[in-house]
């Protein structure tokens, strides 16, 4: 590509780069297509999604080309819009002379030509919904006809009122004259009338697929493509394949009556008649998007039996399984599916032209409809000629195309089955027909490998053996829309016998891939994708997933999850051995590239049980940014996009029963709400660690000065303010980002707020409290009983630089040479890099670590002028309970991340989370310190 894609599907195309299928396609000849290498050279790829069935003849068919060229060399029209069009009616001509060879005793069907497969689909339904709503007005016009008949011949005596009326609605007396029959006639035609407002019922299948356009994505049955838009269409009730019994049921439930009147041996009857609601039943004959299933003739003939029965017509949608693709022109006539719509598209323009047809039943279609349904660009002159030269190609020599369509596709299967008799447990099924096939994958939910389980429990497992074929065997091939452990085979019908093989060859390698769950052979073309792993295909099935043995404690066990950034080279590896091969580039690499996935399957649960008698099962939900990319949106100030991961993630651990959710690691910085679920940053406990490690870190505590590297962020403001009794002087190092020395002010103002109050209270004063104590302006506040809690920071501020010229207690600052004043220095940052070496360090200085992943201190400066390193915010769990791999970012067996531990000690305690919400002061960090303790947590340093 030259570029990055900003304008057009930029997110969707950042998501192929995940799987290593992002290459941009310069050439294409019959079954191959050719992308550039990185110096240039072409790259041959076997085309076996034939784009997504619309290659029936391959890319660039010459015969298609030169009419292709003729046309427009002869300057021929284009659009000429309401004229005759001799070419669309050829391809009517042709296409009834299919019909009636593949469905003998067929009568002739009208056509309407447009531009795509979803606008055939909306041309069938709304020519269905016009003319069941021209069957439904005649009905009523033919009632209300015989309501004046029976009128007037009551009036004339010719007929007689009856004794009862068993038909008649609840509530209405039997009429005994004429004036009280027509008020009861003329309160049931009101009610016919009624029924006209009433919705039609469209039906379709499940697994079915139809289209994405406000109507026809109303027909496909994934949730994914009709969910968000289900509020803007017609009601669609979708039955089971091969269950006609279930559409018998369905029509039962959503029959209506209207009421006519007649007379019968003299005597005038209310009868009811069936209303024209179902407007049309629309079914693949070869489901496709849905797995590629094949419909059976016996629920066809059933089908077919029901839909006459209740007067519902039959839509065949042969867009992608017609044309010749299924060993006949129609699928539908190898499985007896003979629709009163038929829609094609896809090949119908030969690879070159956007082109689509309706076909209509002539005994069923509306001539008016023609003067309400137009296209600007259907019937267009281009894409007619390149229709009618595609079907006279097909039909050439008698249909031999459908004969080689049947034949590669025997060719196919044979082989495909063979695989799947050789690779039981990695093959789970082979199925369709011709030239649409679908190779369907073992589920992969337990899989060895991490990466393996990852992209089946996302639904991207497809698109991961999609890529892997693509650069390791140069074939394309995509999933299904809504099965994506199911592959298409939908090449054209020259297929050789060579590209066969050479699939065969593929599939064999990627079985035995899946077979030693190897994940190394699947994730290195998307980082290096013209070169190969140094090492051949391992086993890796024997590696134990770790799964904590407490698990197989019967107890209940209240849930309780963290959602976190966890994608470090580090983690990778823990995760997926496999994977032990790529350095930290390759897999900094890889993890950017996971990044438009973001959610990452749950890891192993950990159970926790509490000296006092509680439990909770502990479940990880790694969110898949890297902490390099982290690092860049936390500094851009994104941190909307973290929210939004956080509460994406939350919603599905919400419908798993989960109540409290941690958001650990950098996700800390997002301030998330979903209702149903009680977030906690971790942010007191972290604190809490953290100052008492500053505290016993420290041989004295008199005139210390506390330096503190990121003391704009949460965990350092906190930590900053919950120091001042405990040193003299505090620097707050920012990041020297747009709005840092804002947010260090403010983090300043929170420092003297938090030792107001500390003064407010009275008792023995130390640190910056006891120097603020003896300041005038605090003498007088004390006199004036100021509340502790009365705004006060911001005024101290001011004082102390009025009064002082610079703050003598609290400095703020950029440069990281300042952290050279500290005799304590505490680094709440996240970098990728050391952020600190020997020149920003004082000898002697103690620095305290609580940044995860911690990558503070460059190992040289530990080194020297006895510089003391101590790892913070991290906890021994009760029993030893520790983490799966990973999860554990550095940690050791039995140890969680203080921010982990919180949620866990909320869960077991029961505690409300609202007690450690908010600004954390320092009697907070005292609680939950303790109460983590008394749930027999242990505070640990390193």
């Amino acid at each position: 590509m030259a570029g990055p894609i900003r304008f057009s599907d930029s997110s969707l195309t950042e998501l192929l780069g995940a799987f290593g299928t992002d290459v941009e396609y310069v050439r294409a000849k019959g079954d191959t297509l050719f992308y550039r290498a990185s110096d240039g050279t072409e790259v041959a790829v076997l085309d076996l999604l034939s784009g997504v069935g619309s290659l029936i003849l391959g890319h660039n068919h010459p015969d298609l080309v030169a009419e292709a060229k003729r046309f427009l060399d002869a300057d021929s029209p284009v659009h000429t819009q309401m004229s005759v069009h001799t070419g669309a009616d050829e391809v009517g001509r042709l296409l009834n002379e299919i019909i009636h060879r593949e469905f003998p005793g067929a009568e002739d069907y009208l056509i309407f030509l447009a531009n795509s497969g979803a606008e055939a689909v909306e041309g069938a339904v709304k020519h269905a919904e016009f003319d069941r709503l021209h069957r439904a007005t005649r009905l009523l016009e033919e009632i209300e006809c015989n309501a004046g008949d029976a009128i007037a011949a009551v009036r004339s005596g010719a007929v007689r009122l009856p004794d009862g009326l068993p038909s008649l609605p609840p509530g209405h007396p039997v009429p005994t004259t004429v004036e009280e029959f027509e008020s009861v006639l003329a309160e049931l035609l009101a009610g016919n009338r009624e029924k006209l407002g009433r919705p039609p019922v469209f039906f379709a299948l499940e697994r079915s697929f139809h289209g994405k356009l406000v109507g026809s994505v109303q027909l496909t049955h994934g949730p994914a493509y009709r969910a968000p838009f289900a509020t803007l269409g017609r009601a669609t009730r979708f039955v089971p394949p091969d269950r006609p019994d279930v559409l018998r049921t369905i029509a039962d439930e959503e029959r209506v009556t209207v009421f006519d009147v007649v007379a019968r041996d003299g005597c005038i009857d209310i009868v009811e008649r069936d209303f024209p609601v179902f407007a049309a039943l629309i079914v693949e004959p070869v489901q496709s998007e849905g797995g590629i299933h094949v419909l059976t003739e016996e629920f066809a003939t059933a089908v077919r039996e029901i839909c006459d029965d209740i007067g519902c017509p039959v839509v065949v949608d042969e867009i992608q399984s017609g044309m010749g693709r299924c060993g006949a022109f129609f699928a539908g006539s190898l499985n007896g599916f003979r629709g009163d719509y038929i829609t094609l598209s896809k090949s119908l323009g030969g690879g070159l032209a956007k082109v689509s047809a309706t076909l209509v039943r002539a005994s069923l279609y509306r001539k008016e409809f023609e003067f309400i349904h137009s296209s600007t660009f259907g019937r267009d002159g281009f894409s007619t000629a390149i229709a009618l030269k595609t079907l006279q190609i097909l039909e050439a020599d008698g249909g031999k195309a459908y004969e080689r369509a049947a034949e590669r596709g025997e060719r196919l299967l044979h082989m495909l089955r063979g695989l799947a008799d050789t690779y039981p447990d990695v093959i789970a099924d082979v199925r369709g027909r011709g030239l649409l096939l679908g190779l369907e994958f073992t589920p992969q939910y337990t899989a060895t490998s991490a990466i393996i389980r990852q992209h089946t429990l996302t639904g991207t497992f497809g698109q991961l053996v999609a890529g892997y074929l693509l650069r390791v065997h140069g074939i394309r091939m995509l999933p299904t829309g809504s099965a994506p452990n199911v592959l298409r085979i939908e090449p054209s019908i020259y297929l050789g016998d060579a590209e066969i093989a050479q699939l065969e060859e593929a599939l064999t390698e990627l079985c035995e891939v899946l077979r030693s769950q190897d994940a190394l052979h699947l994730v290195h073309p998307v980082i290096s994708p013209e070169t190969r792993p140094a090492v051949a295909v391992r086993d890796f099935t024997a590696t134990p997933d770790e799964q904590p043995a407490q698990l197989d404690d019967q107890r209940p066990a209240r849930k309780v999850a963290v959602i976190s950034y966890l994608l470090t080279p580090g983690t990778l590896r823990e995760l997926d051995p496999s994977l032990g091969e790529l350095d930290d580039r390759q897999l900094e690499t890889y993890g950017r590239r996971l990044e438009p996935l973001r959610a990452m399957p749950p890891l192993p649960p950990t159970r926790i049980d509490s000296p006092l008698g509680t439990s909770v099962e502990l479940t990880v939900y790694p969110l898949a940014v890297t902490s390099q990319r982290m690092a860049e949106r936390i500094r851009q100030g994104r941190h909307d996009e973290i929210r939004q991961d956080v509460e994406a993630y939350a919603r599905i651990i919400r419908d798993l029963g989960c109540e409290i959710a941690g958001i650990g690691f950098q996700a800390g910085t997002a301030t998330a709400r979903v209702p149903g679920i009680t977030f906690t940053s971790g942010l007191a406990l972290t604190a809490a660690t953290a100052l008492r490690d500053l505290t016993a870190a420290a041989e004295e505590r008199q005139g210390l000065t506390l330096a503190v590297l990121g003391g704009a962020g949460r965990v350092g403001s906190t930590c900053a303010a919950l120091a001042a009794e405990d040193v003299s002087k505090i620097v707050l190092v920012g990041s020297g980002r747009d709005g840092s020395e804002q947010r260090l002010r403010a983090a300043a103002h929170r420092v003297y707020q938090e030792a107001w109050s500390r003064i407010a209270e009275g008792g023995e004063l130390t640190g910056i409290p006891a120097l603020l104590g003896k300041e005038p302006l605090i003498d007088g506040w004390l006199r004036e009983q100021r509340p502790g809690d009365e705004p006060s920071g911001e005024l101290i501020t001011r004082y102390l630089q009025d009064r002082y010229g610079t703050d003598p207690y609290v400095a703020i600052t950029d440069d990281l040479s300042a952290l050279a004043e500290g005799h304590l220095v505490l680094s709440a940052v996240t970098s990728p890099t050391p952020a600190l070496t020997g020149k920003h360090l004082r000898a002697g200085a103690v620095v305290c670590d609580v940044a995860v992943p911690a990558s503070t201190v460059d190992s040289a400066a530990l080194l020297r002028d006895g510089i003391r390193y101590v790892r913070s915010g991290i906890l021994a769990a009760p029993g030893g309970a520790g983490l799966p791999a990973g999860a554990r970012g550095g940690l050791g067996d039995g140890e969680l991340f203080a921010g982990m531990a919180e949620a866990v000690v909320l869960g077991l305690s029961g505690a409300a989370p609202e007690q450690f919400g908010g600004p954390v002061t320092r009697s907070q960090a005292h609680d939950i310190l303790a109460l983590a303790r008394r749930h027999g947590f242990k505070q640990t340093t390193f």
